[in-house]
């Protein structure tokens, strides 16, 4: 049998390795090693740091501490109208226009002691601006009046309201709406 003269190429422990990889591992190791530490960043006197974002608008009025409706038909009228009450610069008078500029179905979830459990939308269509300012004004609307025990499933009360929006975004809730003009 011949003896094999040619050199052993594979894996890392070959030649080609030994004479160009393993030198420059080495230098690479001994650049991160020499690198001098970053200088620490100036802080910015206070005078120059930026005026915080405008506080949200404050916490709704506590409303009566429970509610007189008995169906949850009367319930979600005394809801829309609290959200009417909060939100009456938001509100347009009279009748809805026809066409509306927009439409927003919400599903709402209040529990027992009248606290919003869920706003979560339903339908919309694709307005991003209207779609927020319907779940802004039932969560400033919050809390409500606590529902009638009677009223609650599994320790809640949900129901549907649609946000009738006009052209210059204000809105009007279906429950409390007069009938659409023609």
């Amino acid at each position: 049998m011949l003896a094999r003269t040619e050199p052993d190429t594979r894996g890392f422990a070959g030649s080609s390795f030994l004479r160009f990889g393993l030198p420059m591992l080495a230098a690479c190791l001994a650049g991160c090693a020499s690198r001098p530490d970053p200088q620490p960043q100036p802080v910015p006197e206070p005078a120059a740091v930026a005026a915080p974002a405008p506080a949200a608008p404050p916490p709704a009025r506590a409303p009566s501490a429970s509610s007189a409706a008995r169906s949850v038909d009367a319930y979600k009228r005394e809801v829309a109208q609290r959200i009417h009450d909060i939100s009456a610069e938001r509100v347009f008078p009279g009748a809805p226009p026809n066409p509306l500029r927009s439409i927003v179905v919400v599903n709402v979830a209040i529990d027992g002691r009248g606290g919003l459990i869920d706003a979560r939308v339903m339908r919309d269509n694709g307005d991003s601006e209207l779609t927020r300012a319907a779940l802004e004004s039932v969560r400033r609307a919050a809390p409500y009046a606590a529902p009638a025990s009677a009223l609650a499933r599994r320790g809640r009360v949900e129901f549907f309201e649609t946000w009738l929006f006009s052209d210059d975004g204000r809105f009007q809730l279906r429950t409390l709406a007069e009938v659409q003009q023609q």
